[in-house]
């Protein structure tokens, strides 16, 4: 459920990227060009850096500086270190983030291996994703 809501906050800000990206396009491209031409540049922006590097910041910012996402917060969930429960640190939500953000700029595979990450959990006996584990973090409740 807190991906979810993420998501939508993503989406979001993805939205507002993608709009900023066609207006910075359009104000760029030459009169003689057609209006379509940056629209379809914008697109092709978004689509192969927008999601997964958005993805990487959001997480990366909110996880480090609070250590939840706003989704986590509704769920009064957060992230900790395995080996002690206390703040992951700056280093160790990046890793974490661009694990689970990045893999989301390659088309189709990355949705996969997401899939496939967040599946994870479920059949991990501490119920961690593969990004947790390969950063030694847990998502608890507090």
């Amino acid at each position: 459920m807190a991906r979810i809501v993420d998501y939508v906050l993503i989406a979001v800000l993805a939205l507002l990227f993608f709009l900023g990206v066609v207006m910075l396009l359009t104000m760029t491209t030459p009169p003689d060009e057609p209006f379509t031409v940056a629209f379809v540049d914008a697109w092709t922006l978004l689509f192969l850096f927008g999601w997964g590097p958005l993805t990487l910041l959001y997480d990366w910012l909110f996880h480090a500086g609070w250590g939840m996402t706003p989704g986590k917060a509704l769920l009064r969930i957060r992230v900790v270190r395995a080996e002690d429960a206390g703040r992951p640190g700056q280093w160790r939500t990046l890793g974490r983030a661009a694990l689970f953000g990045l893999p989301q700029s390659v088309p189709c595979l990355g949705h996969v291996f997401t899939l496939v990450d967040c599946v994870w959990a479920g059949f991990d006996g501490l119920g961690r994703s593969l990004h947790d584990r390969a950063t030694r973090t847990l998502v608890v409740r507090y």
